[in-house]
């Protein structure tokens, strides 16, 4: 399998095989402070499936990771999907799988990078990065 797409949005939707991205392939959040929970995050991903591989289940992963290596959610997200041969699929033909993640108040307790990483069958197919970086507000001027 391949991974075609692989991006990080601030919402996604996977509808009738097509995918739709709102507000993606952004890599920096800006924090105002620490612990940072951020409304809405998505992750869009597309997958080619061989000929080979349809018509059998397969296990999906995706946990998000910080920069020690550390998961950075509550929990993974696994799971399953089967593709299968459409009328006229020859071999040799690839099926396209698109994939959304939405996630709500994810909250970054450390600045730096993090990554989303999506294993499928126990292979790791991708990662998408991105920073969590501290801003502070400016600081008024005197008058």
């Amino acid at each position: 399998m391949k991974l075609t797409a692989f991006v990080v949005a601030e919402h996604a939707e996977a509808v009738n095989g097509k995918l739709y991205v709102m507000g993606g392939c952004w890599n920096t959040l800006s924090a105002p402070q620490l612990p940072f929970p951020y409304p809405h995050m998505a992750l869009a991903a597309a997958v080619e499936v061989p000929w080979q591989s349809t018509n059998e289940k397969h296990r999906i992963q995706v946990e998000l990771l910080d920069t020690d290596g550390n998961q950075a959610m509550p929990q993974k997200i696994d799971g399953e999907f089967e593709v299968g041969r459409p009328p006229g699929m020859r071999p040799g033909d690839d099926s396209i799988v698109v994939l959304a993640f939405n996630f709500n108040n994810l909250t970054f307790t450390k600045a730096g990078w993090y990554s989303f990483v999506l294993s499928i069958d126990g292979t790791d197919l991708g990662h998408a990065r991105f920073k969590v970086q501290l801003v502070q507000a400016p600081t008024p001027a005197a008058g």
